[in-house]
């Protein structure tokens, strides 16, 4: 869950944008987010979805690079 957390601070910082930006942006409320970030929350799965596509458009991985290897 700690990932999580990370990827969504990482890609907010990379993009510019507070809590309130990216909750628009994928169609969450602000304490989704927050829980997100201080909690580490699982997105269901149409916010999971939207944030996957962000975390790439950013270059952010997805999954850890262990869990690639084959």
């Amino acid at each position: 869950m700690e990932r999580l957390r990370e990827k969504v601070k990482e890609l907010r910082r990379r993009k510019g944008w507070a809590q309130e930006d990216l909750a628009r942006e994928i169609g969450v409320s602000l304490s989704t987010v927050q829980r997100w970030e201080k909690q580490g929350g699982e997105p269901t799965r149409l916010p999971r979805r939207e944030l996957i596509r962000l975390l790439k458009e950013a270059g952010i991985r997805d999954k850890p690079a262990d869990s690639q290897a084959g």
